[in-house]
């Protein structure tokens, strides 16, 4: 099958030994659409790899299946599902982060946030949105499991939302903010912003400042929007093969009866 890309495959990162291993040390808490694709390449470019993202839920659906459990209010343990991560940003695990910090209590908590509430929801709207409010995308890619699922989770991810918040709006973004620091002591939270850059996020990490890479800068709106449209297409053409070779089932099984 082929493989639809979000991430940009421009960034390289630097392998380490910390690679693969079975302790988490990073959490992210920050809302999908706070720079968290950009955190997740600057840690693996740290040393903080393999970083959990949304993304490995296309590649990995079984994945899915446990989250969407887990969001429908199922016991699971998040320190076997997390094994192999050196650390983790954005949905779905996001909304764990305290779950997956019991599992792994040792683990640092990163806060991304955007400059206002309205700009994250500007940027939701016009990017991820669809997999959880556009029936027709839903639609689209029913008939590719990674895609169909990674929608269901996206879709218990706004269900969540709306029953906290009641609305989702750009209050969501204020709100739960200021929630993950009200829950956490001030010297074990990195409050960030992407646009701050290597200085803040090294400085929390104790790791030196990379001298000879900026700081990554990936999964743009229109990035994003190309990926969901190849999406569409993907998935309507798996439709257009699906109604072909149940014409030709009919056309068989007709000229079949006539004999």
């Amino acid at each position: 099958m082929q493989k639809i890309i979000f991430e940009d495959e421009k960034v390289h990162r630097r392998k380490t030994d910390s690679d693969h291993a079975n302790y988490l040390r990073i959490i992210g808490a920050g809302l999908p659409r706070t720079g968290t694709s950009s955190l997740k390449a600057a840690l693996e470019q740290l040393g903080f790899g393999p970083c959990h993202h949304m993304a490995e839920l296309f590649d990995k659906p079984e994945r899915s299946i446990l989250f969407s459990r887990a969001l429908d209010g199922h016991e699971i343990d998040f320190h076997e599902l997390m094994k192999g991560y050196g650390s983790t940003v954005d949905a779905p695990t996001q909304i764990f982060y305290k779950e997956i910090h019991k599992a792994y209590p040792k683990a640092k908590i990163i806060l991304t946030v955007r400059d206002t509430g309205e700009k994250w929801f500007e940027s939701m709207t016009n990017s991820i949105g669809p997999t959880a409010t556009d029936i027709s995308y839903y639609i689209a890619v029913y008939p590719i499991r990674f895609l169909r699922l990674q929608c269901i989770v996206a879709k218990k991810i706004f269900k969540k939302w709306m029953i906290e918040y009641g609305e989702i709006g750009p209050r969501i973004h204020d709100l739960y903010n200021a929630r993950v620091i009200n829950e956490n002591k001030k010297n074990e939270l990195l409050v960030f912003n992407v646009k701050e850059g290597w200085p803040p996020l090294c400085k929390f990490l104790n790791v030196p400042i990379p001298t000879d890479i900026p700081f990554p800068n990936v999964n743009d709106t229109k990035y994003i929007q190309h990926a969901f449209f190849k999406a569409r297409l993907f998935g309507w053409s798996a439709w257009g093969c699906i109604v072909a070779v149940g014409a030709i089932i009919i056309c068989f099984f007709i000229e079949l009866m006539r004999f």
